[in-house]
């Protein structure tokens, strides 16, 4: 017989710990209480805040747990935009028009094509018009957005028109005080460029408060997966944790991946590899991504970095050593994947899933 608490669902549901969408809340986040300490202070003192870090370390589950408590103190709105495989400026203005009230498009009805609603997750989908200009679209929208924190997911997906869209959130950033935006990302694209001060329209010298959210320490990724059995009445061995931290590393997303995957299976091993099987598979696209538009012997250094290796290892595949520097800064400081032993001076993919992801890039043919 189906326990009643299992058919309402409701009284279940409360009950999971592990819970593959992202966090609401801060008492659902774990092991971030600095982090949302440091956001909250941010978001009171009227600051845009860019939250940096690798795929799979918590950066919505922030942004949303913070904003959320803001805005119910504050009285303001939540609106979270995905920017995943979002390459131009024109096509982030409409993802983030189609997350608008209704009431703001009307105003913007002449610069619209489309409206489609769907039955996915989508919801509403805007196409503008072919000769609508974009920049000023959104620069009239995002003015007339009040008491809202806006939450740009994986901004740093955007890489054609950064001119325009740094034009536009300088501009707003300076006409519309009630509006405050969070970005989420690496360290790299358009995210970057808001901290440099060399760039010209680099937020006009007001780059947002970064927050780096690296993965947990060991002691942290231990307590939260123990946690997590022991709410869920799951029976483990201590080598089991320790050999799923050995395979998955420390970044919360995929340990919290392995979690939902044993409160399903109850078995230890099977959890592991469809884990590992779907953690690298998506370090394998992160790892792509960041090698788009690079020369060639940057695969070759990626590859070498898998088991290690040093300044002049990588520079004796070609690449040049300003390329090089900026790979490795990117590497380092934005994705946190890869560190340098000071001793040795070798460098080195910390992360065993980017490790393995790495060891299984297909390298390009010399010509």
């Amino acid at each position: 017989m189906i326990p009643p608490e299992v058919l309402r669902g409701v009284s279940m549901r409360k009950s999971i710990f592990f819970d593959q969408r992202p966090r609401t809340t801060p008492d659902q986040l774990f092991g971030r209480e600095e982090d949302i300490r440091k956001l909250l202070r941010a978001l009171e003192a009227g600051s845009w805040v860019a939250i940096l870090g690798p795929r799979m370390v918590g950066k919505t589950s922030l942004a949303l747990a913070g904003a959320n408590v803001f805005a119910k103190k504050n009285k303001y709105k939540v609106v979270l935009v995905d920017l995943r495989d979002t390459e131009t400026f024109r096509q982030a203005t409409e993802k983030i028009l189609a997350r608008l009230p209704k009431s703001l498009l009307t105003s913007l009805s002449q610069y619209i094509s489309r409206i489609s609603i769907s039955t996915t997750k989508v919801g509403v989908s805007i196409k503008l018009k072919k000769n609508s200009p974009a920049r000023k679209i959104l620069s009239d929208a995002l003015a007339k957005l009040n008491n809202t924190i806006l939450i740009l997911d994986e901004v740093q997906s955007i890489n054609q028109g950064v001119h325009h869209f740094l034009k536009v959130l300088g501009s707003v950033f300076n006409e519309n005080p009630s509006l405050i935006v969070i970005f989420t990302g690496s360290y790299s694209g358009i995210v970057k460029k808001m901290f440099e001060s060399t760039y010209r329209e680099a937020m006009f010298g007001r780059p947002p408060i970064d927050i780096r959210l690296a993965p947990w320490k060991e002691t942290t990724a231990e307590d939260f997966l123990k946690t997590g059995f022991k709410k869920l009445k799951i029976e483990y061995q201590e080598w089991e944790i320790r050999e799923a931290i050995k395979q998955l590393g420390t970044l919360p997303g995929w340990l919290n991946l392995y979690g939902v995957k044993r409160y399903i299976e109850k078995d230890h091993r099977v959890a592991l590899k469809t884990t590992i099987d779907k953690a690298v598979k998506e370090a394998e696209k992160e790892l792509e991504s960041l090698l788009k538009g690079r020369s060639p012997k940057a695969r070759e250094v990626i590859k070498l970095l898998a088991l290690g290796a040093s300044w002049s290892d990588m520079v004796s595949t070609g690449i040049s050593e300003d390329a090089l520097s900026r790979l490795l800064t990117t590497l380092t400081e934005g994705l946190f994947i890869v560190e340098k032993d000071e001793d040795t001076g070798v460098y080195y993919f910390v992360d065993p899933v980017y490790r393995k992801a790495a060891m299984k890039l297909p390298l390009i043919p010399r010509r």
